[in-house]
């Protein structure tokens, strides 16, 4: 059922994200905010297939979830209101099935649920849940090497020498996921961003390309959006909420500016040590590919920086062809 060792060995089988449907936002009295939404939902699945095409294409069977019919307004408090608790991260509306990275470590021919979102996923065959809870992208599979990010998730890197004690564990300090800073695109040679800047000790002799001004970086202004309003594009409540709606509207017609012609994403797919699947192009980036020899294909998921998923985080490789080795 599984099979993964490397990021970069042919990949034979993949699970892809949803999200929701248009549907789910059109009882939403205010039109500038309705009509976005629906809009950030239409153009979501359409790169959803553009990227299951490209896969398709390659040879890759592709798996996705299934969202039930449903409606935001279903998803009222008693007062009738969406609400959203900073403190607890919470919020009424449950998240949509968009990034099976996140909840599903895969580890060989093991597969481990890793929070409770891995239950969204059609992934059958899947360890219990781990007795720690912690996001599946903070740990990357190098042949016999996990690297463990354990700044965010305490003890993650003791529980994985135990529960797969034929890996050698390299505990890493970085924060965050590991596929949002840096990507091993093939044996001895990474792309990453400035946000780490020292593989002397989890890659030695290892050849890194940094690339500069990248990533969330790249769009302070959506930045500073989002972390105001905490989340509170989820609550069409808020029609005349002057900060909400400049969230929604400034977010949507600054995307395309930003992503298309300054922000280069790491969070990319390998196909293959040949092909890599990535957002956008960027000359840096590719020139060290064609130094390479690895063959860039753009697949855009234009609202990346809306969902805080990027192409590898909207996937799960499920099957790779590879025996384990040892790279590092």
């Amino acid at each position: 059922m599984f099979n993964y060792n490397a990021p970069w060995h042919p990949l034979k089988k993949v699970c892809l994200g949803k999200s929701y449907a248009p549907n789910f936002f059109q009882d939403i009295a205010n039109s500038k905010i309705r009509d976005i939404l629906q809009q950030i939902a239409n153009e979501t699945e359409e790169d959803y297939l553009s990227i299951q095409r490209t896969l398709e294409q390659c040879g890759i069977d592709v798996i996705r979830p299934s969202i039930p019919e449903d409606n935001i307004l279903n998803h009222l408090d008693i007062n009738g209101k969406l609400t959203y608790d900073i403190t607890k991260s919470f919020t009424l509306i449950p998240r949509p099935p968009m990034q099976p990275r996140d909840s599903v470590l895969i580890v060989g021919q093991s597969a481990l649920a890793t929070n409770t979102e891995s239950k969204k996923f059609p992934i059958p065959n899947l360890i219990e849940m781990t007795p720690i809870t912690f996001d599946a992208p903070c740990v990357t599979v190098i042949g016999k090497h996990l690297i463990v990010d354990r700044r965010d998730f305490p003890g993650v890197d003791v529980y994985l020498k135990n529960q797969f004690p034929d890996r050698i564990i390299v505990p890493v300090d970085i924060g965050g996921h590991n596929d949002a800073v840096f990507a091993p695109v093939k044996p001895g040679v990474i792309v990453s961003t400035y946000y780490h800047t020292n593989y002397s000790n989890t890659f030695p002799q290892w050849e890194v390309l940094f690339i500069e001004n990248q990533s969330w970086n790249a769009v302070p202004n959506w930045r500073k959006l989002k972390h105001s309003n905490a989340g509170k594009w989820w609550m069409p409540g808020e029609e005349n909420n002057q900060e909400f709606t400049d969230f929604v509207e400034t977010w949507l017609t600054n995307w395309v500016g930003y992503v298309e012609e300054t922000v280069f994403d790491v969070n990319m797919l390998m196909v293959n040590e040949q092909l890599a699947i990535v957002n956008n192009y960027n000359k840096q980036v590719f020139d060290y590919f064609q130094k390479h020899k690895i063959e860039p294909v753009i697949v855009p998921f234009r609202h990346r920086f809306f969902w805080d998923g990027g192409i590898h985080c909207i996937t799960n490789d499920l099957i790779r062809e590879g025996a384990v080795e040892k790279y590092i």
